[in-house]
Order: C-alpha cells, then structure tokens, then sequence
C-alpha cells in the first residue's frame, strides 16, 4: 500500500536532465504537490466544520465558506501550473492564499491559531522564488509578514462577525495541519533536490563518456588527417611514378627497331603494371578495412593459409622455401575472413621478398594456437631481419626499411590496422641477419 501511494504521480511535470535542465521545473513542481496537499487538508477542515454546524456552532459556515474559496483557488493553481502558467499561477496561488488568510483569521479567533497557516506559506515562498526572482519572493514575504503582523497586533473584525470556536481542539488542528503542510513541502523539495542531484550525476557521467568519445574521435581525426596528407602524396607519386615509367619505355619502344630489345621494353612495362596493380590493391584493402563492418564467421584457417601461399607462387623466390604450417586449436578460429586472408598475405608476402639472398634453406613457418580464449597467429622467417631502429616505424603508413623494398609501404601497416579493426594486437621480434617473427594476439 505505501508503495503504491509512493508511486502515484501528482504532477505530470519532470524535471529535465543535461542541457535542458532547468531549475524553477522543482519549484513548478512543488507548487502542484503542495495545491494537491492543501485541497486534500482543507476538505478535512470542511468535513470537521460540516459536523460542528450539525452541533449547533454559531457562525460555522463563514468559516467552511472560506476554506471552500482555499480549496477552489489551489484548484485553479494546480490547473494553470500543469498547463504551464506557472508564474501566473505562483502569483495567484500567494496572493489569493494570503488574502483568504487574513479574511480567515478575521472571523476566527485567535486562540483557535489560524495565524499559524502563515508560517507553510512563507515556507514556500522561499521555494517558489530563488535568488534570480528575489523581488518576488520579497515582495510576498512582505505581504505574508505585514498580514500576519497586523492580525496578531489588532483586533480585526472587518465584517462584524467572529466564529464560535472550540478553541484548543482547533489550535491543536491547526497546528498539525501547519506543521505537515510546512513539512510535506520541504519534503517535496527535498525530494526534487535528490533527483536532480542524481539525474545531474548521470549527466555528468554520460557527457564524461561523450568527452572521452569525443577526444577519442579528435585523436583518430588527428592521426586520419596526418595520414591523408601523406596517402595524397604517396598515392600521387606511387601512381604517377609507374606510369611515367612505361611512358618512358614506350617513347623508347617507338625509337627502337630490334624486336629483342621491344621484348625487353615489354617485359618492364608488364612490371610495372603489376606493380601498379599490387599498389591499386593495397588501396582497396585499407579502404575496405576502414569502411567495411567486421563479419565474425566461422573460416579454415590452415586451409586459408594454404591457398595464400599457392596464390604466391609466382613471386620471385617463392620455390626455394620451405613452408611449415602447423594449426592447434582447442576451439572454432571465428573472425573476419577478407581481413584475415589480408594479414596473412602480407606477412608471409613480406617473408618471400625480404629472405636472405645467401639463405640455403629459407623457411617460413606460420603456427595458429588458440588457449583459454586466446588466439594466436605466428609468422616467422629467416631472412634478413629489420633493424632495431626501425622496429617502431615498420607498422607505419609508406614506410620502407629496407633498400630492396620495391613496395608502398602500405603493408605491414595496413595489417597493424587491420588487426586494431578485430581488437587485436601485434608485436613484432626481429634479428638482422637472423629472422623475422610477428605475433598476432586476438
């Protein structure tokens, strides 16, 4: 039963949270809750009064009258504020409450202790009005406190008539029903106060969360726009550079006249195009990692590296390794198919071009292990190994660490990207002259 008296609404207004929050919302409020409280105590009053005129107290109707004119000016208060009037409503509210109360405690006696119906109203004036309406709530204080001043100072009897009271019964009344409405309001705003103070932590934890977000966002917008500028320039100079060179070599072609050296201009420009090509997809591969959603799906993983390495088998040198695959998994390999079959084509495409020339048996072995969750993809070579100063640029957009990189630069990149995409991370165990080893940890 309290639960459900806890739960009922007496006023559809909220308070709102975040940017739209609003302060004098908790005053609207409480000025609906504390209407509601004063019809709910003035219908007692009038039900208590009903039965003293049935007792034959003389002039008992004056007063219910009055309580009445209370009970329909909270009504009317109630409605205007729900309909969003509240500062006419706020003003009606005290103006016509402290008129009633001053025409009540002119026929009541003092003794009965109306007076003390100005103490809850003064209560919310203070809510009603904070520091940015302070002539307001001052000018309404005033009005209260000359009211109240001027009936307990002089005998006021404006309309010659005075209510025949049981005078410690109602002063024992009046008290209690001053002291819950004084009380009760207080509540409310304490109540308010409480939420909002809840409702403002939350926003403070959402807009931390669209901060953090939001730097976050700055941050990769730094980098994006960093590596745009040097994608502009490699991509212009990556694209213009082939071609320009089988421009050469056709200019050249049109002067030669030996069928053998034309063999020769072609053999080159097939080069280049092919370069140009590997270029053109490596472009496609961090553009669709950028732009594509990760579609987790069950794949082969030693079958997948199988036919990596068979696409390879045109590349220079690629007979005189000895491949070694070895997969142990206590579960399904469950990730992105393009994006994984994308790794694995760099790294082991890089061991191919990178093996050491005096090497006479280079291998590459690529070892996939999952343990308690964990997966890993390991791929080592014995070639010809990276510098240690260059271990923290080798991930890096056109970076090329060695004098024999034919390629963009794009590669082992792209794949460090890549592997952020599936919340993975790489690292990288490196000898010159030793080997290569990438580790993969998803």
């Amino acid at each position: 039963m309290l639960n459900y008296l806890k739960n009922i609404k007496l006023s559809r207004l909220e308070v709102k949270t975040g940017a739209e929050y609003d302060g004098s919302q908790k005053q609207n409020i409480v000025l609906s809750k504390l209407t509601i409280l004063v019809m709910v105590v003035s219908v007692i009053h009038i039900i208590d009064d009903s039965f003293k005129i049935q007792g034959g107290i003389e002039n008992i109707i004056w007063l219910s009258l009055i309580e009445f004119l209370v009970l329909i000016v909270c009504l009317i208060t109630y409605i205007l504020n729900e309909r969003g009037k509240h500062d006419f409503a706020r003003h009606f509210f005290l103006f016509s409450i402290n008129i009633l109360l001053f025409f009540l405690n002119t026929v009541a006696p003092k003794e009965s202790g109306s007076y003390f119906f100005f103490f809850p109203l003064m209560t919310a004036t203070f809510i009603f009005y904070g520091y940015s309406d302070e002539m307001k709530r001052y000018f309404y204080l005033g009005l209260t406190a000359t009211i109240f001043i001027i009936l307990t100072v002089f005998d006021f009897n404006i309309f010659g008539i005075m209510v025949e009271m049981d005078t410690e019964y109602d002063f024992f009344t009046n008290l209690i029903s001053s002291l819950i409405l004084m009380s009760m309001t207080i509540g409310f705003l304490i109540t308010l106060n409480k939420r909002t103070e809840s409702n403002l932590l939350n926003s403070q934890i959402i807009l931390r969360g669209l901060m953090e977000d939001l730097n976050q966002k700055n941050v990769n917008l730094e980098k994006v726009n960093a590596e745009l500028d040097r994608f502009v320039y490699s991509v212009s100079h990556d694209l213009r550079a082939p071609l320009m060179s089988i421009l050469g070599l056709i200019n050249l072609s049109a002067l030669e006249k030996s069928a053998e050296q034309h063999q020769t201009y072609l053999t080159m420009m097939k080069e280049m195009v092919y370069k140009l090509d590997n270029f053109i997809h490596e472009v496609i591969d961090y553009t669709r990692n950028i732009k594509a959603e990760v579609e987790h799906k069950e794949i082969d993983i030693e079958l997948l590296v199988q036919e990596i390495i068979e696409d390879l088998k045109f590349m220079e040198g690629w007979g005189r390794f000895d491949f070694q695959v070895k997969v142990n998994l206590e579960d399904l390999f469950i990730t992105d198919l393009p994006r994984m079959s994308t790794i694995l084509k760099n790294l082991i495409t890089n061991s191919i071009k990178y093996y050491k020339l005096d090497e006479p048996k280079p291998f590459i072995r690529i070892d996939v292990e999952s343990k308690n969750g964990e997966k890993k993809i390991i791929v080592t070579d014995n070639g010809q190994g990276i510098q240690d100063k260059y271990h923290d640029q080798v991930f890096d957009m056109f970076f090329r660490g060695t004098e024999r990189s034919t390629g963009s630069g794009l590669g082992l990149y792209i794949v460090a990207e890549i592997v952020e995409k599936l919340e993975g991370k790489i690292e990288l165990d490196s000898i010159p002259d030793k080997g290569t080893t990438f580790i993969i940890t998803f």
